[in-house]
């Protein structure tokens, strides 16, 4: 059922659009923004990139796309003038109707959902932890156990700096990307912007052979993390 909503939610807006469109070429421009505009949900869902504001850009994807096709009825009520007073169904209508909709399943979604992602474990992507120049990250797939997800990074210098080096301006950087201690010799970061408020965590560790870090998700916390 939710995955039947997930799907109604992301391709609302293009069904609207093609409902209420009366010229070829805005037709065509519109539809490209909403198809980009979904485009970026399905990368944010199959993790092709990763941003901390996901929570808000899937929020916001109806408001988004609400704005795109009222820019386009604008448009082509300039280009053609206003409807005929005859028509039996009202387009215009109808899209502020799939808009409001659209906005209530996106609702209905976060409720229903947020709580139990909220408390589940996570695999956070592999993006969140940047690398300072001359470091490179070769990652894992990753893995999920019972009520942890994990996944181990390897940490390549392409100066050939020793570990402990390695290790040290890894921190360093961490430190002035957000990352901030927490227990057990780890970092802590807020892994969402201003909704999500799960915690990423990373473990630093170096040996003769190089330094790892293993990067898991934890669920919301009262600890003093900023955004």
């Amino acid at each position: 059922m939710l995955m039947i909503l997930g799907w109604v939610y992301l391709l609302l807006p293009l069904v609207c659009w093609a409902v209420v469109t009366r010229t070829r070429v805005v037709a065509v421009a519109v539809f490209t923004v909403l198809a980009g505009l979904a485009m970026v949900l399905v990368g944010l869902e199959c993790d092709w990139y990763f941003t901390r504001a996901t929570a808000e850009i899937e929020a916001g994807y109806p408001f988004a796309a609400g704005l795109v096709i009222l820019v386009g009825v604008l448009v082509e009520r300039r280009l053609r003038g206003p409807r005929p007073k005859g028509e039996s169904f009202d387009p215009t209508g109808g899209a502020a109707v799939a808009i409001c909709a659209h906005t209530l399943i996106g609702t209905v979604i976060c409720f229903v959902c947020g709580p139990f992602l909220s408390y589940e474990a996570f695999l956070p992507s592999a993006e969140e932890v940047s690398m300072p120049p001359g470091l490179t990250a070769r990652s894992t797939d990753g893995y999920c156990g019972s009520n942890f997800c994990s996944r181990t990074l390897t940490i390549v210098s392409t100066a050939g700096l020793p570990p402990a080096e390695v290790a040290d301006r890894l921190r360093r950087h961490l430190a002035t990307d957000g990352w901030r201690p927490g227990p057990s010799n780890t970092l802590l970061r807020r892994h969402g912007w201003l909704v999500d408020t799960r915690l990423s965590e990373v473990w630093i560790s170096e040996s003769p052979l190089g330094v790892s870090v293993e990067l898991a998700g934890s669920e919301p916390t009262n600890a003093d993390i900023r955004p």
